[in-house]
């Protein structure tokens, strides 16, 4: 009885016997799955247990038996061994440590919200069978991709769309004005059949071999979850660093930012549609609705246009238009920049006799706000959407309507007394063309 002690206790406040030997062995299994409120418990716990580690038990060996894919890194301890093993059916890893000074993993960088933790934890997978794949699926489209971005001068592209099915993710390649490159990678939210370890584990294999295949340091990879959002939620900031990058498309600069919100601030799959209104804009006064970021409106304006009218209900991407055009030398009265309900707006606008040449109209697929008078709905509204637009067009106009609800369907009859021509195909860019249906597009005109 007096070489067995039983205690009972958490391990973030656990105290060890004073007399403890010099050298020992440390056996644990610490909890995970059911054993645990949820998964996001288990950093704590393993920062804990280093913790621990570190406090009472210098000198010693620790041995740790912890899920195959566990965040291992949070323990703060390198290890010197790892054994893959079965705890039951659960496949696990036994991590065996050294507790000394010199074995201490160097003390983690101030958090940038980049995946650098995640690549680094998960390098050991990038000689799996998975991330063979998703590799070598990465070297043939940036082959492939890189040769048409050169020659056409497009500097910010889609690489890998959901190529192999299992591994649903958007892997996007951005190099700014000095050159660098940035990698966003977007995690399409696994149906519930899907099983979310085996889900995590395909992530994690292709996240471990994007530094080596893409050519960019574990700090300039960013991740994120797309799942589906309505509301005000899909446009809700999801973190505050505040970093925005510089980067091109055609002669317009821009920023974006890869880790405060669900998107960057640039819709790449419109690349082609943003240049054939910078083209159309030539002394013209444009309209841009849902400006977003303003990207569209920096293409009109570049394009010679007399005048461009940005509106959006979100104050933040308003002020994101406004540096995108100063950064081009568009500003003034010209560039004139509206937080309005686009729909209140537009009928603000009918009773003000206010009149555009072309008009872009990219409504969002859902949307509420407290802000708004009702909720927006694209395929229910369109068309009431399409006629408030068209009464702000003068005669010989364009309006430029676009939507990525994939099962989006026009109801041309409603609309039949107009000149329609479904645009689609056209503005798909070439590595977009994995999912054409990424979004639709029609040119639309009054008749005569």
């Amino acid at each position: 009885s007096e070489q067995v002690r039983v205690a009972h206790g958490a391990v973030e406040t656990v105290q060890l016997p004073e007399e403890l030997p010099a050298r020992g062995l440390m056996l644990t299994n610490p909890p995970y799955g059911e054993r645990l409120d949820s998964v996001g418990n288990m950093p704590a716990l393993y920062a804990a247990l280093g913790t621990l580690m570190g406090r009472d038990l210098m000198g010693w060996e620790a041995a740790l038996i912890l899920p195959k894919d566990a965040e291992a890194w949070h323990l703060g301890w390198r290890a010197f061994r790892a054994h893959d093993v079965f705890n039951g059916a659960l496949e696990c890893r036994l991590l065996r440590i050294h507790v000394q000074e010199d074995q201490k993993l160097a003390p983690r960088v101030e958090d940038d919200g980049s995946a650098a933790r995640l690549i680094r934890a998960c390098a050991a997978m990038a000689e799996s069978e998975g991330a063979r794949m998703v590799a070598n699926r990465l070297r043939k489209n940036l082959k492939e991709l890189g040769r048409w971005a050169g020659r056409d001068g497009v500097t910010c592209y889609r690489v890998y769309d959901a190529d192999m099915p299992e591994y649903s993710l958007a892997i996007d390649l951005y190099h700014d004005i000095d050159g660098k490159r940035w990698v966003n990678v977007q995690e399409y939210a696994a149906p519930p059949k899907v099983d979310p370890e085996a889900a995590r584990r395909r992530l994690r294999e292709a996240m471990s071999v994007l530094p080596e295949v893409l050519a960019v340091a574990p700090e300039q990879v960013f991740v994120r979850v797309r799942e589906r959002k309505k509301g005000e939620s899909q446009y809700e900031k999801q973190a505050e660093f505040g970093v925005f990058h510089e980067v091109t498309e055609g002669r317009a600069h821009l920023l974006v930012n890869f880790t405060d919100y669900l998107d960057t601030g640039l819709f790449l799959d419109h690349r082609i549609t943003r240049g054939w209104l910078g083209e159309w804009a030539a002394g013209k006064d444009c309209l841009n609705l849902f400006c977003y970021t303003g990207v569209a409106s920096l293409h009109m304006g570049l394009g010679g246009a007399r005048s461009t009218t940005s509106v959006d209900m979100s104050r933040t991407y308003l002020d994101w238009a406004r540096r995108n055009l100063e950064l081009n030398g568009l500003g003034g009265t010209a560039h004139r920049l509206v937080q309005a309900d686009c729909l209140a707006w537009l009928d603000e606008a009918a009773r003000a006799g206010e009149r555009f040449d072309l008009i872009f109209l990219d409504p969002p697929t859902f949307s509420t706000s407290k802000r708004m008078q009702g909720t927006l709905d694209v395929q229910r509204d369109h068309v009431a959407m399409i006629r408030k637009a068209m009464a702000l067009l003068r005669r010989g106009g364009l309006l430029v309507f676009s939507n990525n609800l994939q099962r989006f369907k026009l109801d041309v009859e409603a609309l039949s007394d107009l000149r329609i021509e479904d645009v689609s195909k056209p503005s798909i860019p070439r590595d977009f063309a994995r999912n054409p249906r990424i979004h639709q597009c029609w040119k639309l005109a009054l008749p005569g």
